[in-house]
């Protein structure tokens, strides 16, 4: 996570005031945080820039599929994503898009919280995330990540993109429900043989 200063160290470290340091929020000129009791918090991005000192993002490229079936898929992502952005660090899972405790999703998401990440490509936005696609947006959004949907097409309409969301809604308590069913089958023919 990103240290936050007080203003009495934020201030010292840039040698103004902290009055200056005030106005200058007020202003836009420097992005202060909020804290419950009304506190000002400087970010030490914002320091850094105010200071003229760049820090090195990298791009990243995210890649996923469901099942160990799909392996050639996930290989076949990452060659195309490789195209738009050959240097990019590349990291991918082979997991439902459903669950969020996916090893290269976490460290996608710990690099962006940590300002490390200017670009993610994804050939569909999917691929980041089944559901809650728009908080991990948001989420991008505030450390300045862009994300990049190589392969995505423009919805042509909002019931199209509902008609989507419910087929993905779907098709996750479908997996689910089989997933149950095949873990009791699994008990039931235990319990048999004992």
């Amino acid at each position: 996570m990103e240290k936050l200063h007080t203003l009495r160290e934020a201030a010292k470290i840039l040698q103004v005031d902290r009055t200056t340091l005030r106005r200058w929020d007020k202003e836009g000129k420097l992005k202060c945080i909020r804290l419950q009791n009304n506190y000002r918090r400087v970010p030490e991005s914002e320091l850094n820039r105010v200071l003229g000192i760049s820090e090195k993002r990298s791009e990243c490229i995210y890649s996923r599929v469901s099942s160990h079936d799909q392996k050639n898929d996930l290989d076949r992502q990452i060659e195309r994503l490789m195209k738009a952005a050959p240097e990019a660090t590349v990291l991918s899972d082979i997991r439902s898009g459903i669950k969020f405790s996916r090893r290269g999703f976490q460290e996608l998401l710990k690099m962006v919280e940590e300002n490390k990440v200017s670009r993610i490509y994804v050939t569909h936005k999917d691929r980041l995330a089944r559901f809650g696609y728009d908080l991990f947006e948001s989420m991008c959004t505030i450390h300045g990540t862009e994300i990049v949907e190589t392969d995505g097409e423009a919805l042509k309409s909002a019931s199209e993109e509902l008609t989507r969301d419910l087929i993905s809604i779907i098709t996750s308590f479908s997996a689910r429900l089989y997933g149950l069913r095949s873990h009791k089958t699994k008990r039931i023919l235990k319990a048999v043989k004992s």
